[in-house]
Formats: structure tokens, C-alpha cells, sequence
């Protein structure tokens, strides 16, 4: 079984991915020999990666895509919750559960859950998995981005990954590429520094705001 570190335990573990949120990840660098993979994918989402298609075959039946039937303002985000409740009765609190997902609407739930001695939590990026041997998204020009966007007034930052990737492209104009743009982006994901709210970004740079829970 799946070895939870911070547990101290072994325990089956279920991560819930929000392909609505996040359409770029690779498990081939995890045990997953008692994890279950759920893929919830949006209505008006038609099109998948074939490379993605193809390395999910490999994981067999412990990878499942879950078509949400209907539209609406959140719908995959409740049914993903529901999933949640219900792998939270079925397996009692012998089954740690990871939503992959940028978005921190979901941390609200996943306090709930851990107060009530469930175990779950959130993570921006795949390699964010305590048993994964992939390397965390980092670069060397991180920190001047984040320097950069912290003499901005927080209403007047960029509210969508393009527009934040454009800022980006113009401060470090010829010097990185378009994957090195990314990385920078997804370390402060990872970091917490950025997260998603109804698909607008919210930043967690300035000193009052590390204080606070993402909402």
C-alpha cells in the first residue's frame, strides 16, 4: 500500500484531478501501486491530449475519466466534491485524498475534511507528490518576477495566466523561453504565491496576505 509519510501509515491513496484547472501533469513518476487516478473533465472539454491518453492506459484500471453531463458556473468543481464525500464514506479515514487543482476553492473542503480526522490536501503540481522523483518547476528569475509584481497594486496585476505570461515576456524580453516563462508560473503555484479563484488569479505576495488562508 501507499506509504503517507506525514501519516506515519499505509493507506490507499486517491488523487482527483480538475482537468478544467490543470491540462499539463505526469504520474510516471509516482508509486502507484495502491493510488487510484481520477480524471474529472468538463462538458465543453472535447479534445485530450494523445499523449496524455496514451500514458493514462498504462495505469489500467486504476485510472478513470469522469465526464461531467452537465454546464453550469462550478459543476465540475461539485461533483468533484461529491466524489470527495463519498470516497470519505467508503473508505472511512483509511484513504488519503489529493485534488490536483490551482484552484483554491477547494481548501475550504479540504479543512473540513481533515477536521473531521479525514486526510486531504492540495497540490498546484504533480511533482508536489511525496513519493514522486520528479523535480519541482524552479527558476533562477522566480524571485525578480515576484519582486517585479509586488510594486504593482494588487488591483492592477495580470488576473489570467495569459495576460501573466505576457507581463513576464516583457520584463525578461529575449533572455528565457516560453518553457522557462512556464516554470517560473508554475513555482509560484507551487509556492502558493499564486493560486485561482473562478479563474482569475489571486496573489499571495504581499506580507499582510501570507498571513492569510487563500479564500
Amino acid at each position: 500500500m501507499y506509504y503517507n509519510g506525514k501519516k506515519g501509515s499505509y493507506m490507499k491513496r486517491v488523487i482527483l484531478v480538475d482537468f478544467e484547472n490543470i491540462q499539463k501533469f505526469d504520474f510516471g513518476h509516482i508509486d502507484t501501486t495502491d493510488t487510484d487516478i481520477l480524471i474529472f473533465v468538463g462538458r465543453s472539454q472535447s479534445k485530450i491530449p494523445f499523449q496524455l491518453v496514451e500514458k493514462a492506459q498504462t495505469f489500467g484500471e486504476h485510472l478513470r475519466w469522469l465526464k461531467i453531463a452537465g454546464d453550469g458556473k462550478n459543476n465540475l468543481d461539485f461533483h468533484l466534491a461529491f466524489e470527495l464525500g463519498r470516497l470519505c464514506e467508503q473508505y472511512k479515514n483509511d484513504v488519503e485524498l489529493i485534488i490536483l487543482s490551482k484552484d483554491s476553492g477547494y481548501d475550504s473542503l479540504i479543512k473540513y475534511i481533515n477536521d473531521v480526522k479525514g486526510h486531504a490536501s492540495r497540490i498546484a503540481n504533480a511533482a508536489e507528490l511525496a513519493d514522486s522523483t520528479k523535480q519541482l518547476p524552479t527558476s533562477n528569475f522566480t524571485s525578480n518576477i515576484v519582486a517585479n509584481l509586488m510594486k504593482i497594486n494588487n488591483q492592477k496585476r495580470p488576473r489570467t495566466r495569459t495576460t501573466l505570461k505576457k507581463h513576464v515576456e516583457s520584463l525578461l524580453r529575449d533572455k528565457v523561453s516560453s518553457n522557462e516563462i512556464d516554470l517560473i508560473i508554475e513555482e509560484m503555484f507551487v509556492r502558493s504565491l499564486l493560486t485561482l479563484t473562478n479563474n482569475r488569479l489571486k496573489y499571495n505576495i504581499d506580507p499582510e496576505a501570507k498571513d492569510q488562508p487563500a479564500s
